[in-house]
């Protein structure tokens, strides 16, 4: 039972709602998939206005090319027997446009660890699908490391094991959902991840290590196969790379994103999973997302430390950069099962810290039977709408305490809207009582989905290891009591 109320999930119900960021991005004469996320009754009615002639609608997906960079206003129009919704968003075509906003996907690491086959990647999509997952927004699904065999075929790149036996395969599946498709690499001459069937899986590098980095996994080799690997990529279809080394260097970064850039696909870049901070010009102009934390487990402490990791990076923060507090870590999952001791009001904390810092949000969990609980918390479209918000605003902390068993945050984000979101976290130990006042009337609760008098002074009782999100039209103050 959790101490913070959360709203139902209720994807096939209710009017049509609409609940794409409103910007989306992608490269001229790059093949763009959008597949269009609004809850609602089926059947559901889909149309856009001023779509470029080079793109096409077929029910709820939309693809195609646009030739020439700039920003071109459409209009989705959703319909359904309960009602009939509008949404102007923007196509920003530029060069390296793809990624505006935070990704919104799965990846299969924690949900099944080396032991990922193909059926298992398919299944999940289809699952994304059927849950309704897709109708909030959600449109990557990536294939973490266990995918990989030996070198070979066309491109002399790395093939995949006897777990994927047909990559085009499974991609061209996922695109016809409407979504989009991840792999994983690193330049490391041998990956992390290793099936138990196979001795060693390789990287993006062959030969002797070159002495100029670190021995980690054997090194990064001096023969560098960044292209031949790319063009493998792109001929199977995916659209995305989280490129996994340490510590992460940012000349084997644009080793990798110089290839990924000649592609006739998009591909959204991470980088992962010791970006220092000494490189964060780098990663904070030419990677979509960046990771310096330690991997996901379920238990408090580490939440805590992928959530501190946020601080040193936060004021980097801009337009289709992000930084990476790594993947969901509940739910059905192979990996760290021992550890998987959140209690709900964590697992709560666990998805709001990395919506409210606009980090990536990818679920990691099997779904072959989510509670209704798991759902809840994956397809809350107030709390989505503020990671996907495009007015780019850096969290700023405007109550930070810490002492003894005391641990409090309060954040503070403009949307927008022209509305203010505010994150207030009990980190610690104790019960806390926050003092808020303000000249607003109400404050929206975000999980909830509920309206709440304000007054002259709410005073709001927050139990340890929980968390508040607000919306409000002015400005608030919080003060701890």
């Amino acid at each position: 039972m959790s101490y913070t109320k959360i709203a139902r999930a209720t994807p096939f119900e209710g009017a049509p709602k609409i609940n794409c960021a409103s910007l989306f991005g992608a490269s001229p004469k790059k093949s763009i998939i959008f597949r269009i996320p609004v809850t609602g009754k089926r059947p559901m009615k889909y149309s856009v206005r001023n779509l470029p002639s080079t793109l096409t609608l077929k029910e709820n997906i939309i693809t195609g090319t646009v030739e020439n960079e700039g920003e071109y206003k459409i209009t989705i129009v959703c319909e359904n027997e309960l009602g009939k919704i509008e949404k102007e968003i923007t196509l920003e075509i530029k060069e390296g446009g793809v990624l505006l906003t935070p990704l919104l996907g799965f990846t299969s690491w924690n949900a099944f660890s080396h032991h990922v086959k193909q059926e298992d990647i398919e299944r999940v999509a289809q699952r994304f699908v059927d849950l309704g997952l897709c109708e909030y927004g959600y449109s990557y699904i990536n294939t973490d490391s266990g995918w990989q065999g030996e070198y070979g075929g066309e491109f002399d790149a790395v093939m995949p094991n006897a777990k994927f036996p047909d990559m085009k395969k499974m991609t061209d599946f996922i695109h016809s959902l409407g979504l989009k498709c991840g792999i994983y690499s690193t330049p490391m001459l041998t990956a992390w991840g290793c099936p138990d069937e196979l001795a060693s899986i390789p990287g993006c590098t062959v030969g002797v290590a070159d002495h100029r980095f670190a021995s980690t996994n054997g090194g990064i080799g001096v023969v560098h196969k960044e292209g031949n690997n790319a063009r493998q990529w792109e001929a199977w279809g995916f659209d995305y790379l989280k490129y996994d080394w340490a510590p992460t260097d940012p000349i084997n970064a644009e080793l990798m994103r110089v290839e990924l850039s000649k592609l006739s696909r998009d591909f959204g870049f991470c980088v992962t999973v010791n970006a220092l901070k000494e490189y964060v010009e780098y990663w904070s102009k030419y990677c979509n997302s960046y990771r310096c934390n330690s991997d996901t487990l379920a238990n408090y402490p580490n939440l805590l430390a992928v959530y501190d990791s946020y601080e040193m990076f936060s004021r980097y923060l801009n337009k289709g950069h992000f930084f990476d507090l790594d993947m969901l870590d509940f739910g059905q999952c192979d990996l760290w099962v021992l550890h998987n001791v959140l209690s709900e009001d964590e697992k709560i904390m666990q998805y709001s810290i990395r919506a409210f810092l606009n980090s990536p949000i990818q679920i990691s969990s099997k779904l072959e039977s989510p509670s209704d609980f798991e759902l809840d918390i994956y397809s809350n479209e107030e709390i989505i709408a503020i990671n996907q918000d495009t007015k780019y605003y850096r969290p700023v902390p405007v109550l930070s305490v810490k002492n003894e068993k005391t641990r409090v945050d309060v954040y503070e984000k403009a949307l927008e809207t022209g509305e203010l979101a505010y994150m207030m976290l009990n980190l610690g130990e104790n019960e806390i009582e926050l003092s808020i006042s303000g000249e607003t009337t109400q404050l929206r609760d975000c999980w909830a989905k509920e309206n709440i008098a304000l007054g002259d002074v709410l005073k709001l009782k927050m139990m340890p290891h929980t968390v508040r999100i607000f919306t409000v039209s002015q400005k608030i103050n919080v003060e701890l009591k």
